[in-house]
């Protein structure tokens, strides 16, 4: 039986827990690994470490429980496998909190780069708003509206940029500050960053759906009347 959001016998999360848990599993729960790791003795080093194969172990667990992994968490999860396994060759807690900043920089050239493929990855977020007909009704609604596609283009490139400007900041945190206070102010600063990329992502929405009658993230039909045809 289908369900209204489109997924057959499932129920679709709501939009606030999609954006919440990459939030949580990035950002605060490895800082908590951290700093109880820290407590209970261990080494600078090895919290990191440890604490750092948080967010490829939840990859790896969402992915397996799908039993698939998009293109996305698949090389997020190569990027984490390769952290781990060069933070074990060189054993220093500044290489280890480097390494950590330099994932922005590789998920900001990933974002990039998906403009060079078939569909950016801000069409590709949006798509896991929506249950499985929704989304395919996107799917009819990007090869109709150009407008659509210059729109989420655009802010496909705000967010890869935002990820390099992330990158920039963490390593010099991690290379003029002390150990212990690099990832907390690293994931106060990524979050400070995501908050502030929301609020124009938003702000470019909204002001985009009143010039074109048109939401980058919305009602897929409407897009495709928009633009004078059926999708």
């Amino acid at each position: 039986m289908e369900t209204p959001n489109g997924r057959t016998g499932t129920q679709k999360p709501p939009p606030w827990r999609t954006v919440a848990a990459p939030i949580l599993f990035t950002l605060v729960l490895p800082l908590a690994v951290f700093h109880v790791l820290r407590s209970q003795g261990f080494s600078q080093w090895l919290a990191l470490t440890l604490s750092g194969a948080v967010p490829a172990v939840r990859m790896a667990v969402e992915a397996a429980t799908r039993r698939r992994m998009n293109s996305f968490e698949a090389f997020m999860i190569g990027m984490l496998a390769v952290r781990v396994a060069t933070s074990l060759l060189t054993g220093s807690p500044r290489v280890v909190l480097v390494k950590d900043a330099a994932l922005a920089a590789a998920a900001g050239l990933w974002i990039l780069a998906s403009l060079r493929v078939a569909k950016p990855f801000a069409f590709q977020a949006g798509q896991y708003l929506h249950g499985p007909a929704a989304a395919r009704a996107r799917e009819a609604a990007w090869t109709v509206s150009s407008t659509l596609r210059g729109g989420l283009t655009r802010l496909t490139a705000l967010w890869g940029c935002a990820q390099l400007l992330d990158c920039a900041a963490g390593v010099l945190v991690a290379l003029l500050l002390p150990v212990e206070a690099v990832p907390a102010l690293n994931r106060a600063k990524g979050l400070a960053l995501l908050g502030a990329v929301a609020l124009v992502s938003i702000a470019y929405s909204r002001r985009y759906g009143r010039r074109h009658a048109l939401s980058l993230f919305g009602s897929p039909p409407l897009i495709a009347r928009r633009e004078g045809r059926s999708p």
